[in-house]
C-alpha cells in the first residue's frame, strides 16, 4: 500500500500584491510560526489572547527589523516597503502608512477576518518591536491610529463613541 502523495509546491498561492495567501481551493490562510501557534493555544486556555497577538505582531516586527538592519538610518519608504513585504508574505494583508500631520496611521487592505481588536494588537506589537519602543494602536474610521500607550484607552473611548479620525487627531493636538 503506497502513501498518498502531496504536492506542496502547488498547495499555496501567494498574492503579494494583495497581501494574501490561499490554498488551491481558495481558502484564506494566515502563516504563523509554530511558537506563535503554541502561544495562541496557551492563550486561549488562559483567555489572554490580546497579549499573544501583540507577541505575534512583535514577531513580524522583528522580521522586518532584521531585514532592515539599521531601522533608524533607513528611509521611510524602505521601512514601509520591508514592513509591507512581511505582512504580505505572512498573509496578514496589504500594509500602508499615512501621515496626518504629526500622526502616523496604518491601513491594512484585505486583512484576514480577525476583527479590529486583533489587528490593533498585532500592529501595536509590530510597530513597537520595529521602532523599539511601546506603541498603542486604535481602530478609527477603518484605519489604525498609532499612539502613545498612555493615551490609548482614551483614544479608544473616543473612537468607540463614534469620533472620526480628524476629530480624534484634533482632540489629541489640543
Amino acid at each position: 500500500m503506497s502513501a498518498p502523495s502531496f504536492d506542496p509546491g502547488s498547495y499555496y498561492e501567494l498574492d503579494l500584491a494583495r497581501g494574501t495567501v490561499q490554498t488551491r481551493d481558495g481558502r484564506r490562510v494566515v502563516v504563523l510560526y509554530d511558537s506563535t501557534a503554541a502561544a495562541l493555544v496557551s492563550a486561549v486556555a488562559r483567555n489572554a489572547s490580546r497579549e499573544v497577538l501583540v507577541q505575534l505582531g512583535g514577531t513580524l516586527g522583528a522580521q522586518a527589523r532584521d531585514l532592515l538592519g539599521d531601522v533608524a538610518g533607513a528611509s521611510p519608504e524602505k521601512v514601509l516597503g520591508e514592513a509591507a513585504a512581511i505582512f504580505a508574505t505572512f498573509g496578514w494583508g496589504r500594509l500602508g502608512l499615512e501621515r496626518w500631520g504629526d500622526a502616523l496611521v496604518a491601513t491594512l487592505g484585505e486583512p484576514p477576518a480577525v476583527g479590529d481588536d486583533a489587528v490593533e494588537a498585532i500592529l501595536a506589537g509590530f510597530f513597537g518591536v520595529l521602532g523599539m519602543r511601546p506603541v498603542g494602536c486604535v481602530a478609527v474610521d477603518h484605519r489604525y491610529l498609532l499612539v502613545d500607550p498612555g493615551v490609548e484607552a482614551e483614544v479608544r473611548d473616543w473612537a468607540r463613541g463614534g469620533a472620526k479620525l480628524a476629530a480624534v487627531l484634533d482632540r489629541l493636538a489640543a
